[in-house]
């Protein structure tokens, strides 16, 4: 209608190869000597996905039947099969200020809790030693009062932000996820309060504080302050 205007998107994301893979058993007898799989770990990473050991080393009396030289590397405990829902929806009654509601909500079809269960080193109770306490799925809901951002034209164009996120330890590949939300990656959830302001037609000013907690694992708790100057030309 002429007040209200809605966006909705679907999407499904297949990462093939992202998991980490067993090798082949072997007795790695220095840090140089390599596994079949070791290319199967993450080149880059932040923190929350959970891991699982791709080497699979052989207990020998070179190795002090597995109590020592465990040369061992790890790679993602998960496949990655998402499905992906997006929506937005406008009210614009109060021209020149917009009221929006959005949100967004992935699920990761491959997770696995079992089968990771047997093999995750992290995301688990008990101080690291407890069962399995990952998970698959993540959302965000925020609202938004004031002119759209990217509409931004003159001095005093403002927009205020409320929004709380959801991101379990597999939902998304936390290499990829939020850089700054919790210190980056998954298993994070808390909410961010944003403003921003236009200085003039070319130059915003924009303050987040952002409070974050762990999910699964030891409790972990991150509060960010965020300024940004943006300036086009």
């Amino acid at each position: 209608t002429d007040d209200i205007e809605a966006k909705m998107s679907l999407a499904y994301y297949d990462w093939v190869n992202i998991e980490g893979q067993l090798s082949d058993p072997f007795v790695p007898l220095n840090a140089t000597d390599a596994g079949n799989t070791d290319n199967s770990r993450p080149a880059f990473a932040q923190k929350g996905n959970t891991y699982r050991p791709i080497r699979n080393i052989t207990p020998t009396a070179l190795n002090g039947f597995g109590t020592t030289n465990q040369f061992q590397y790890f790679g993602l405990a998960t496949q990655f099969k998402q499905i992906a829902w997006s929506g937005r929806l406008d009210f614009n009654h109060f021209e020149p200020v917009q009221i929006s509601l959005v949100g967004d909500y992935v699920k990761n079809l491959a997770f696995d809790q079992s089968a990771i269960n047997a093999v995750a080193v992290n995301n688990r109770g008990g101080g690291g030693a407890g069962a399995f306490d990952g998970g698959d799925t993540a959302w965000y809901m925020g609202v938004n009062f004031g002119k759209p951002f990217t509409t931004f034209d003159k001095r005093g164009d403002w927009v205020v932000g409320l929004g709380y996120r959801h991101v379990e330890s597999d939902a998304v590949v936390d290499g990829l996820n939020d850089s700054v939300f919790g210190g980056g990656g998954t298993n994070m959830e808390g909410y961010t309060i944003n403003a921003a302001l236009a200085l003039s037609k070319s130059t915003v000013v924009r303050l987040a504080y952002m409070s974050a907690k762990q999910i699964g694992g030891p409790p972990i708790q991150t509060d960010v302050v965020l300024i940004d100057f943006m300036a086009k030309f």
